[in-house]
């Protein structure tokens, strides 16, 4: 038995290179039970509940959560653009590859592949310097229960930066592991970890396992579906989305996440001509339902316009109520008295237009207090100047009428004020000549 161990384990170092056998399109063949193929990986992919989807070629936008991208021996050249921008997205990738086309990838995610003969480790497969053994180089989810892998002619991975080492060489790494935005990467040095020869050893095996588990994020209560194989020769196109998932965005993040996912799924959702109709059915008698909730079930109270008219606040000059209301104790009615002291001053207004002709309509805005008395002075004589001074100034610190009269007008003129400034300008009025008797008050003017 360990005779037939040896022999599959001496065609590992077979003259054909592995960039040989891929050219013939044995090694990492997804289907094949020989010891270059994957089937045993297929099958431990699906024995951890997941479905295994083998690209012909690569369409970028239909990648979603639901994928865990896997790359074995690219020789397609893998974009670093593309391949950044999915796992800032949300995705979560693992590129397996030693001398593919992977190494500008690499380096945009801060991993250099470097150009090692024998990696240096601490112990050879069966002595076998093509066999090195990597270790555990670090407490990650990656090394878990996981003492040894076996390699088989693996390229190495020098400078980190941004990354993790997981497991590795005394001078160099095997599995790095990392993160940006939202999403998870994997790089392993040596596609070959993961053929059926390879995983019959128990950390290889293992790793497989621990691959998996981290980049599904269990710990966070959210899983992919599908692991999509992308091996050799694939071409790529098109552009990841530009969101994928935050598997960190907490309870609300999640449900809007969901709600996104929702909607990516149904961007493609084409309906039939059969679909159409139905839903052009639904959507008329949908209006139609509408149209007869709108309908007034009974005749409603006759519609006149009355909410349309405009309520104008009574002017505090209305005649009908001016006089009445000057005496009111409400603050509506306060400011009475000051219009019907407006009218007292009209009525002087007008009668020294009428006895100073060339004085202008308004006698007390244009002219001065001494110029009106000298010139009552030369008509009228001196008492009708002295009776002018007493109520030149009140009448000229009366406000228009119209602002005395306004809803808004704060001015107010006590009862006695008004009694007094009334009984002066009726002494004004008999020395010019024109009496103010009972029936030119501004009381009867107003009624």
């Amino acid at each position: 038995m360990r005779a037939l161990v040896l022999a599959a384990a001496f065609a590992l170092a077979a003259p054909a290179s592995v960039a040989s056998a891929q050219a013939e399109m044995s090694d990492y063949n997804p289907r094949s039970q020989d010891w270059n193929g994957l089937a045993t990986l297929v099958g431990l992919v699906e024995g951890q509940g997941y479905t295994v989807d083998v690209k012909v070629q690569l369409e970028w936008g239909e990648l979603t959560r639901d994928d865990i991208l896997v790359f074995i021996y690219p020789l397609q050249q893998l974009e670093p653009s593309k391949l950044g921008a999915f796992v800032q997205a949300g995705g979560n990738v693992l590129v397996a590859d030693d001398f593919g086309r992977s190494q500008d990838a690499l380096a945009a995610l801060g991993i250099l592949r470097t150009e090692i003969v024998t990696p240096r480790a601490m112990r050879y497969q069966d002595g076998r310097m093509w066999a090195p053994i990597a270790t555990p180089k670090s407490d990650h989810p990656l090394a878990k229960d996981l003492d040894e892998v076996v390699t088989n002619h693996p390229a190495a991975l020098g400078q980190v930066s941004g990354a993790t080492v997981a497991i590795g060489f005394e001078d160099s790494a095997v599995v790095v592991a990392g993160e940006r935005g939202t999403g998870r990467f994997v790089a392993v040095s040596d596609p070959s970890i993961f053929i059926n020869r390879m995983l019959q050893y128990p950390g290889n095996v293992q790793l497989a396992v621990n691959i998996l588990e981290w980049l599904d994020r269990r710990e966070t209560g959210t899983r992919a579906k599908k692991v999509t194989l992308v091996i050799g020769d694939v071409s790529m196109y098109g552009d990841p989305p530009p969101f994928i998932a935050d598997p960190r965005g907490g309870k609300v993040g999640h449900a809007i996440d969901e709600l996104n996912y929702w909607l990516f799924l149904r961007r493609e959702w084409l309906l039939t001509p059969g679909a159409m109709k139905a839903l052009a059915a639904t959507l008329a008698a949908l209006l139609l339902l509408l149209a007869v909730l709108a309908l007034p079930v009974r005749r409603g109270p006759r519609i006149d316009g009355a909410w349309l008219r405009f309520g104008r606040p009574l002017r505090r000059d209305e005649p009908s109520a001016l006089v009445t209301n000057a005496d009111a104790a409400t603050p509506r009615s306060r400011g009475s008295h000051l219009v019907l002291a407006c009218i007292l001053r009209d009525q002087v207004q007008q009668l020294l237009a009428d006895t100073l002709v060339d004085a202008g309509p308004e006698p007390l805005y244009s002219l001065s207090e001494n110029q009106l008395a000298s010139r009552l002075t030369d008509l009228k004589g001196s008492e009708a100047s002295r009776a002018l001074s007493r109520v030149y100034r009140r009448l000229r610190a009366l406000p228009s009428r119209g602002q005395a009269a306004a809803p808004w007008s704060s001015g107010h003129l006590a009862r006695r004020d008004f009694d007094a400034l009334y009984r002066d300008v009726a002494d004004l009025c008999r020395t010019l000549g024109s009496p103010l008797s009972e029936a030119d008050s501004p009381q009867q003017e107003a009624a």
